[in-house]
């Protein structure tokens, strides 16, 4: 009977502690951290008008919420519900709660990447909290199979939930196809083509659907959604201004065919500006702006692939700097580890009657989050460590639910490996979805004492 009550009373108490994480996360950052980039797509999406290159999803649903209450406190809240209803749901998978798992869920609200982060208004936390949400209905699903009435309305859940995650960043596409394995794994019942079957109809599912989103989001602003192409041709200017940067004897040979004079601008002011930490600063040169913006697509394109074939160690020599600042970032004073407060263009601020915010709290928000800065707590190799470790103990055990996990943990991996070839920056937020992942795979497995099948002798 005590053993009874006690994990009914672990249980009550983990519900308490993911309430009050979400009740602490609002009280301290509502009405949400807003950059520049929070700022314009939520003007963007306040007046129906495209001004980025950004996935319009993410600004529709900002104006969404906007239409509602004035502001991101209502996009704010619903964010932060997601995020903490789906480590809810990770625990209701499980049949027992242990204390350990209470006290993971209440140190992971306290975590600068709950605390602070679930209150920045920034695609990365949007996509972060609809791939955990979308893992999530699929685990729910998975563990209820051989029941339809239950296992439907998680798939949509899962459905909705990964189709705005891959629109609010490219990318993120990762995510369902890791688990859309583990749902063809476990639809198959031994049958490789029906596991097949359900694999490859939930991608589709999930690419009709980013379709119907796409058209219900785009159309508002007016203009065709070029976010894909403009992402495209930024990375290809980042590596072509890096490699005559590293190696001043590669040449830009079809540029120089086509406008010679912009492949000497090129050339000449790319090693003054171009560094492996960010491509900002490319934009504090006109001149090298100039020059980049005036070349045709296909130039541009023709010149990137020639970086590619034709000079591979060049290209992963770069490519590698790029990466090993985002990933291991060796100095954070040259990245944006966190941001706290409200700024922007004053002109954008005034149409959206937001004002400049620097409050105390905020500043208490960022030193907290300094408190972190520099330790394993606040580095991606870690999580990674920790994505795998989930993943190689829950492929062990293998329950329908945890295979989901495991897609979530594989995917979030394999999307941080692509951060390789798009990296732009090194700043915290690009692989934010790796660490809350690894976080929310780490309660999984805590909160209930992992059980594994034991083997029957042979013979």
């Amino acid at each position: 009977m005590s053993r009874v009550l006690g994990v009914v009373t672990a249980r009550r108490a983990l519900w308490l502690v993911l309430a009050a994480g979400l009740v602490l996360m609002l009280a301290v950052d509502l009405p949400g951290h807003l950059s520049y980039d929070s700022v314009i797509q939520l003007h963007e999406g306040h007046f129906h008008r495209r001004e980025t290159w950004a996935p319009a999803i993410f600004a529709w649903l900002l104006g969404l919420s906007d239409a509602v209450i004035p502001g991101t406190s209502l996009y704010v809240a619903a964010s932060g519900l997601l995020f903490f209803s789906s480590l809810a749901g990770l625990a209701a998978l499980r049949g027992k709660v242990s204390w350990l798992g209470v006290a993971t869920a209440a140190l992971i609200a306290l975590t600068p990447q709950v605390l602070i982060y679930q209150g920045i208004v920034w695609k990365d936390i949007c996509f972060a909290n609809c791939a955990l949400a979308g893992a999530t209905c699929l685990a729910l699903a998975l563990s209820g199979w051989e029941q339809p009435r239950r296992r439907w309305p998680w798939l949509a859940g899962a459905l909705i939930s990964f189709s705005v995650a891959s629109l609010v960043r490219q990318n993120g596409i990762l995510i369902p196809l890791f688990c859309a394995l583990a749902l063809g794994w476990v639809g198959s019942r031994g049958q490789w083509r029906r596991g097949a079957a359900w694999m490859f109809g939930a991608l589709l599912a999930i690419a009709a659907l980013m379709q119907v989103l796409q058209v219900a989001a785009v159309p508002q602003f007016g203009v065709k959604d070029k976010a894909l192409s403009e992402g495209v041709r930024i990375v290809q200017n980042y590596d072509m201004t890096g490699a005559v940067t590293l190696d001043p004897s590669y040449r830009l040979s079809e540029i120089e065919k086509a406008k010679p004079g912009a492949a000497a601008t090129i050339r000449a002011r790319s090693r003054l500006n171009w560094s492996p930490d960010r491509i900002d600063f490319l934009d504090r040169d006109p001149v090298l702006g100039t020059a980049l913006n005036s070349l045709d697509d296909g130039v541009a394109r023709r010149q990137w692939l020639d970086l590619i074939i034709h000079h591979p160690g060049l290209y992963l020599r770069l490519r590698w700097m790029d990466f090993v600042w985002v990933f291991a970032t060796p100095n954070p004073d040259r990245c944006l580890p966190v941001y706290t407060g409200v700024d922007a263009p004053a002109p954008k601020m005034r149409d959206l009657g937001i004002a400049h915010r620097y409050s105390k709290v905020d500043g208490e928000l960022y030193n907290y989050d300094t408190w972190f800065m520099d330790t394993p707590l606040q580095r991606h190799w870690t999580y990674a460590i920790v994505a795998l470790a989930v993943a190689g103990v829950l492929l062990l055990r293998r329950e329908p639910a945890d295979l989901a996990v495991v897609g979530l943990m594989l995917g979030s991996l394999a999307m941080t490996a692509s951060f390789f070839v798009i990296s732009l920056a090194c700043d915290y937020r690009y692989l934010y979805f790796l660490d809350v992942s690894a976080l929310a795979g780490l309660f999984y497995l805590v909160v209930d004492r992992p059980r594994f099948r034991r083997r029957r002798p042979a013979g």
